[in-house]
């Protein structure tokens, strides 16, 4: 028997290895909204061998999610690119912030989510949902929908497919590690219930969290929905660590606005 928590013995490793192979979640209650925007926007983000979509589609959620197997309640949102690898129709994501530590973490460490640490907010009354992202001050995602018609069929099940590239920086501040993997995470779930509506995206300027970048030209559909989902991963290929270094800097707050230039030397 181990003298500390810090080794685990082999049955709890068993056990921490059936969370991490499968995380699932429950009681997600979440406020989609898709818009149309710029092909050549949405084809400058895709890294290499993503591929856009045939129809320049973004996808933002916020969501609150009530229980699940791994990191207990959290809230969340998520800005998806419609995209395509080898011909298979998914999603990936620019950014994913999310309220608690563990949910960053977990997700950031496991699959190379892009995760960050954000006050997330879903209110949903009257027919009526609102959507809030902020970090450091600035609420930079916000999303709004009315819902007044019939639910849709319940029980619909999906599989989706979502991307994500884990890398490192190289120890000496210079490149990457290794070269990043290309890791696709398949959403299998099940949506309880699900109301179509309209709704409203609003990107504001954010000097860390630049998503306002991506043009809203318009909105093309509104979901407020409820449902669980189960999550499995692999690594499908990997890339050049030089030509996935510039994706790689947009991943992390923007550390230049701390720098200052350094002193000049005594003559």
């Amino acid at each position: 028997m181990s003298l500390t928590r810090y080794l685990k013995s082999p049955e709890e490793m068993r056990r921490l290895q059936d969370v991490l192979a499968a995380p699932s979640f429950f009681d997600i209650h979440s406020l989609a909204v898709t818009f149309a925007s710029d092909p050549d926007v949405l084809a400058e983000l895709l890294p290499p061998p993503l591929e856009p979509a045939e129809s320049p589609q973004v996808s933002v959620g916020v969501f609150e999610i009530g229980r699940s197997n791994c990191v207990g309640p959290f809230a969340g949102a998520a800005v998806n690119i419609a995209c395509r690898y080898r011909g298979e129709d998914g999603f990936y994501c620019v950014t994913m912030p999310m309220n608690t530590g563990l949910a960053v973490t977990f997700g950031r460490e496991l699959f190379a989510e892009p995760k960050k640490l954000a006050e997330v907010s879903l209110e949903v009354r009257d027919g009526t949902a609102r959507g809030r992202v902020t970090r450091q001050g600035v609420t930079y995602i916000e999303l709004t929908g009315r819902f007044e018609g019939p639910p849709a069929e319940a029980g619909l099940k999906y599989v989706t497919p979502h991307y994500y590239f884990r890398f490192l920086p190289a120890a000496n501040g210079r490149g990457l590690a290794y070269d990043p993997e290309l890791i696709r995470v398949t959403h299998r779930g099940t949506v309880h219930r699900s109301v179509p509506g309209e709704g409203t995206v609003t990107f504001r300027e954010s000097h860390h969290d630049p998503v306002i970048d991506i043009p809203v030209l318009s909105v093309t559909g509104a979901t407020l929905s409820v449902g669980e989902s189960r999550t499995s991963a692999e690594v499908v290929t990997t890339v050049p660590a030089s030509e996935f270094l510039p994706y790689a800097y947009g991943k992390i707050d923007d550390l230049l606005e701390w720098a200052e230039e350094p002193a000049s030397a005594p003559a």
